[in-house]
């Protein structure tokens, strides 16, 4: 019996850490879309590495990023941009212990006159109660420009309308009664 609630317990753990981990994922995308810049460098550990694969675009440079300072930077200059990322495919294998796992994931991003999309792959770690992004590449594969006579429709700000402007619901980790 005593076997049989730890790998409960276990488990669960493992679909709480699947969560957490899909949570912090889903932050970065609509942090980064709404262009708050403090918060998309939050959800990075403070050790984290950020690969952009063929950037920019058509260099066939795969630069590599390392920690807050360096990061910081092309999320910044992301500002203005007015992007819409939408991902799918969402895949987490949490590894034994839950305290990391590896995420992957489909992504197209609705831009001014275009259409791009790619691969996200990354890794992250459980610090202090939360899940921070600790690696993460993005392969931007595939994209089109769209002819265009109208003006597009993202001149809205990214929270026009929404409850918490933009902002996603805060993800909380459960915490046992003691």
């Amino acid at each position: 019996m005593a076997d049989e609630l730890a790998e409960l317990r276990d488990r669960i753990a493992r679909l709480e850490a699947k969560d957490g981990c899909l949570s912090t994922f889903n932050e970065y995308l609509h942090y980064l879309d709404g262009e708050f810049v403090d918060d998309v460098i939050g959800v990075f550990s403070e050790d984290a590495e950020l690969q952009l694969m063929n950037y920019p675009p058509g260099s066939g440079e795969n630069p590599l990023y390392k920690g807050h300072k360096e990061i910081r930077p092309i999320y910044a200059d992301h500002r203005g941009i007015k992007t819409r990322h939408h991902t799918s495919n969402a895949t987490v294998n949490v590894h034994p212990g839950s305290e990391t796992a590896d995420l992957s994931a489909y992504f197209l991003t609705a831009v001014i006159y275009g259409l791009t999309g790619g691969i996200y792959e990354g890794s992250l770690k459980l610090i202090d109660g939360k899940w921070f992004i600790t690696y993460l590449r993005i392969s931007s594969s595939w994209g089109w420009r769209v002819p265009h006579e109208d003006p597009p429709f993202l001149d809205n700000l990214f929270g026009d309308g929404t409850i918490r402007g933009g902002r996603p619901v805060p993800y909380e980790q459960y915490k046992p009664k003691k």
